[in-house]
């Protein structure tokens, strides 16, 4: 979401016929100092009297905040001027049976829709109200919420099934072992035990890995020597599978060292395991954007579905079910982007492939 520093919206002239000016400027005031986001919907009828749109009123800055709205735009703007799909999704129409009856209503939306050089992904509460000839509509973000409580049921899935196994497993070949207390161990039972507390370790690893993955500490940080230090870790990996990295011009940035490297061994690691029958060509490079630095990690790799775009940086998601791993590096990912105040999203390379992208506030 935006994180613009909006101007004060000023004057509303049908909030001042409404309450009078004194009675106006105490709702503003009150309004402007309100953490929720707010605005004013004033009904435009036709000559049938039948509502056909609402012209934009007082809106708070918390809401301006929220969708990077101007306060210039206020003289003529009108809710389905800028938002035309509300009467395809029906919304409309409820807002104009608010209005009409009185009948307040409530509800949650989540979206996943393009925003700046990325995309946006959040939930909010709306609640909707008559106020005069129009609406007040309060919208509260709670998309950190409804992410926490989702990582919670993600979690205890995990621990009751993912992590379960491994250990079941092992409580099984130690019986096992137990049992034939008298007999050299059989080497491929202490394989299997090796593999069931390496799986366990890199799920406890990775919980680990992302409850840590928020923890930062600033400091003036040159990306391309941190990517020589991610292309040195992961050498091995290269040559093994014949892959080619090519690394543009990368700036200096404010960030954590640590984290930054995470991140971007994450993806090109990434990019290595979800390849195609060709050798991996990856290629790192930046940009500025309107946003600040955008970073792209490319690949010419087996891709992602346009479906799991803004599932497959959820905790413990996995892009492909038919790939091991615990399904928890992207969310690392994302949450390193937005302690650093950016947003990282995924887009189809033309010619097949990925093109993983991050902002970076400059």
């Amino acid at each position: 979401m935006a994180d613009t520093q909006p101007e004060p919206w000023g004057e509303d002239p049908s909030l001042d016929a409404l309450l009078g000016a004194p009675g106006a400027a105490a709702l503003r005031a009150m309004f402007d100092r309100l953490p929720d986001a707010m605005c004013l919907l004033w009904a435009v009828r036709g000559t049938d009297g039948a509502i056909e749109d609402f012209r934009i009123g007082y809106s708070n800055p918390e809401i301006m905040r929220l969708f990077a709205l101007q306060a210039t735009l206020h003289a003529d703007a009108t809710l389905l001027g800028m938002l035309p799909q509300m009467v395809r999704s029906g919304e409309f129409a409820a807002y104009a049976r608010v209005c009409d009856t009185g009948e307040p209503y409530t509800d949650e939306l989540t979206f996943d829709v393009p925003f700046g050089e990325g995309r946006i992904q959040g939930t909010l509460t709306r609640r909707v109200a008559k106020f005069g000839d129009g609406l007040i509509v309060l919208v509260t973000d709670v998309t950190t919420q409804r992410r926490t409580e989702t990582e919670l049921r993600a979690y205890a899935d995990m621990v009751a099934h993912d992590l379960r196994e491994p250990v079941t497993s092992i409580a099984h070949l130690l019986a096992l072992l137990r049992r034939r207390g008298g007999e050299p161990p059989d080497p491929q039972v202490l394989d299997l035990l090796e593999a069931g507390t390496e799986r366990a370790r890199d799920l406890i690893d990775g919980v680990l890995a992302y409850a840590r993955a928020g923890e930062m500490r600033r400091e003036r940080v040159a990306l391309a020597a941190v990517m020589t230090e991610v292309a040195e870790d992961l050498a091995p990996r290269l040559r093994a599978t014949d892959a080619r990295l090519d690394v543009g011009a990368l700036p200096e940035v404010d960030g954590d060292p640590r984290q930054l490297r995470r991140l971007l061994q994450n993806l090109i690691a990434n990019a290595v395991k979800f390849r195609s029958a060709q050798p991996p060509h990856i290629e790192v490079f930046a940009e500025e954007g309107s946003d600040g630095l955008v970073v792209t990690v490319r690949d010419n790799g087996v891709g992602v579905d346009a479906g799991q775009a803004g599932r497959i940086f959820g905790m413990f998601a996995r892009a492909r079910g038919d790939t091991e791993g615990t399904g928890i590096g992207l969310a690392i990912c994302r949450r390193v982007v937005e302690a650093h105040g950016g947003h990282i999203w995924v887009e189809p390379r033309p010619g097949g492939g990925s093109a993983f992208r991050f902002t970076l506030p400059c």
